[in-house]
């Protein structure tokens, strides 16, 4: 008895990871953007405010600003917004990663943020694997990076 209820739920759990489907979400073309207006500053003091808070924000090794023009108010990078890649034995890996571009434009008195998710990833509704990361989760994670660059944005100058 024993052994014929090990074997049903062998059998139920190959069955079931087998039935495993992956929805794509792709957020290309659909960036979340936010304008700041009415803010203390010159161009140059906000850009100064925006890159340090790209420098804060950015603490992996993957994260990269690619492009900064002070005299233009243009920062760009590049966001590991979630996952990471997970490699297991014998070399095979699994790859969760989902990078955003933002692009930071400041002008006086102005700020505008937009962060796009590049590229596309797969999503298990099941909730039985690692793809766990919907279009709903990356834009909280969209909008909760926004209100930390505006808090950084409304602080008064550089602590120290």
């Amino acid at each position: 008895m024993k052994t014929k209820s090990i074997i049903l739920l062998l059998t139920l759990f190959v069955t079931a990871s087998c039935g495993v489907t992956y929805n794509t979400v792709s957020m290309q073309d659909k960036p979340f953007i936010v304008v700041y207006e009415n803010l203390e500053g010159s161009k140059d003091q906000l850009f100064l405010k925006a890159n340090e808070w790209l420098v804060r924000t950015f603490t992996s090794s993957n994260d990269v600003i690619e492009y900064s023009d002070k005299e233009e108010g243009v920062l760009i990078g590049k966001y590991l917004l979630h996952g990471e890649l997970v490699t297991g034995l014998y070399g095979s890996s699994v790859d969760t990663r989902v990078y955003a571009k933002i692009d930071i434009r400041v002008k006086d008195s102005k700020a505008r943020i937009s962060i796009e998710p590049l590229g596309s990833w797969k999503y298990d509704s099941t909730g039985m694997t690692i793809f766990n990361y919907n279009e709903d989760d990356a834009r909280e994670d969209m909008q909760i990076l926004a209100a930390s660059f505006h808090e950084a944005l409304l602080r008064k100058g550089v602590e120290f």
